[in-house]
């Protein structure tokens, strides 16, 4: 038997200039955890649609495979992000935009959507999810869950709500007797109502699900009575209950969801809120903390299983970190792949670095763009690698440089090794073949290859190649001169017997 087919089609709200974060860029596109604003709000809809997509339990089949965004505001550069984001390309969903000319408000936003709809000619099952780009914090379940309410309610509008302790400057949901929605009075205009109304805890989140023919033939009627002269979309309620349609209200209980983000302090508040959510699902799947308080996981980072992490690491980008990995204090770690079994020893910095199983890096290590740690290997405190290869169970183990090198297995590099890769124009390659040792101390000036097996004298300036299995020396040969150092101090203590 074939469902009857219920077409939601969500609307992103970007287009507004959001003066109060002190910004020239969208505000759309305002980081949090190191992805955009609309990113969050995207997000949430793709994982509704996948979740209507899978679930066979509803008494309707529900479509949704077009979101609409409006922009404004420098709206180039949210549709090329939009539409440049590989998580957003989703075979069935197509993204389509609408362009705000004016800043005048949610309402004549939402009129400019209609646009996007001239060509609909099946009105009746086709119903639009209003939502603001800038409540990052909402969940796909909430969206659900506001949608199928709606749907077996049989609901010509429904508001999305949430009660708080504190509604100071939210709109108020005033409802009539039999529980319908009359209207959302706005903070600034609650002069002129009884203070009974002020008392309200109940208020408008902002997204709201609404039959897409009965918005086209009603929005016009939205007037700019209010204080800033602007057209409020709210004033959409009182207009569909005066008209006699059903209206209603989905109230959530997941206050935490519905973060406003209107300044830098909203958005350090909504990071804050995140940052708990990705921790905790970092838990939920496996992963070990010492202590969450002051972590900065990114968004966009991946933890594997029975991983530890201690306090005050900073974990960026699209970083890889599998199973059985230590992360101590102070570690720096940016678009970096991690695999099992490895240690990052405290204050060690990584950036777009490969570090493979049982590796172990620093203390105080770093490693640049483009650093390859293999197997078993051993990058140790104050050494810095630089787009270079380290092979397997190879150690640096303390105060050297290894830039544009590729270095073979069992490889051991003693304290205060230079890799001279740069001569004032250039950058070249240095080899170090599998099974040397490189004493103390010692330069090797590229381009230069260092044969199998071979080994370089503590303090040995090396400037060509150096055959397999050979010993390479540079020093000039030591002198010794008696009684030097003797003479010397009495030349100093009579001197001073002068001065004196």
């Amino acid at each position: 038997m074939n469902k009857e087919i219920k077409n939601i089609v969500p609307i992103i709200l970007a287009g507004g200039l959001g003066t109060r974060m002190k910004s020239e860029d969208p505000k759309a596109l305002s980081p949090l955890l190191e992805n955009p604003l609309i990113f969050y709000t995207v997000e949430a809809l793709i994982n509704t649609r996948r979740t209507f997509n899978t679930h066979r339990g509803y008494k309707y089949r529900i479509i949704i495979d077009k979101i609409g965004i409006v922009i404004g505001h420098k709206g180039e550069l949210v549709k090329q992000y939009v539409l440049k984001e590989k998580r957003f390309k989703v075979k069935g969903l197509s993204l389509d935009f609408a362009t705000q000319e004016k800043y005048l408000g949610t309402g004549d936003a939402a009129l400019k959507a209609l646009e996007m709809f001239a060509s609909y000619n099946n009105n009746d099952e086709i119903h639009l999810l209003i939502l603001p780009c800038d409540m990052p914090l909402i969940e796909a379940k909430t969206v659900e869950c506001l949608i199928k309410f709606h749907l077996d309610n049989e609901s010509d509008l429904t508001v999305l709500s949430v009660e708080v302790e504190n509604p100071y400057s939210y709109g108020r949901i005033l409802k009539d007797k039999n529980g319908y929605v009359k209207e959302i009075i706005e903070e600034n205009e609650l002069k002129g109502y009884s203070e009974e109304l002020a008392k309200i805890k109940e208020i408008n989140s902002g997204i709201y699900v609404v039959k897409l023919k009965h918005l086209k033939r009603l929005i016009k009627k939205i007037k700019p009575n209010n204080l800033k002269k602007e057209y409020y979309l709210t004033d959409i309620i009182h207009i569909f209950f005066e008209e006699g349609l059903k209206t209603m209200c989905y109230k959530s209980f997941a206050k935490d969801e519905f973060i406003g983000v209107n300044s830098r302090l909203d958005l350090l508040n909504a990071q804050r809120l995140l940052q708990k959510r990705v921790v905790k699902g970092l838990i939920d799947n496996g992963v070990n903390f010492i202590s969450t308080d002051n972590v900065y996981i990114g968004y966009n980072v991946s933890i594997g299983e029975n991983s530890m992490l201690y306090p005050n690491v900073f974990i960026s980008g699209s970083t890889y970190i599998l199973k059985d990995v230590i992360v101590e204090s102070g570690c720096v770690i940016r678009e970096s792949f991690i695999a099992s079994k490895t240690t990052i020893k405290s204050y060690s910095v990584l950036e777009e670095a490969f570090v493979m199983d049982g590796a172990m890096i620093g203390p105080f290590a770093r490693l640049r763009p483009g650093s390859l740690i293999c197997e078993g290997g051993k990058i140790g405190n104050f050494v810095e690698v630089k787009k270079s290869i380290i092979g397997k169970n190879t150690k640096a183990s303390h105060l050297s440089y290894i830039g544009d090198a590729r270095v073979g297995d069992d490889v051991n590099i003693g304290a205060g090794v230079i890799t001279c890769n740069y001569d004032g124009v250039k950058k070249y390659q240095t080899i170090i073949e599998d099974g040397c040792f490189i004493g103390s101390d010692s330069q090797l000036v590229a381009p230069v290859k260092i044969g199998k097996n071979s080994y370089v004298g503590s303090g040995t300036t090396v400037t060509k190649d150096v055959p397999e299995g050979s010993l390479a020396l540079s020093r000039m040969p030591q002198r010794n001169i008696d009684g030097w150092a003797l003479k010397k101090m009495k030349r100093k203590k009579v001197k001073k017997e002068g001065e004196v």
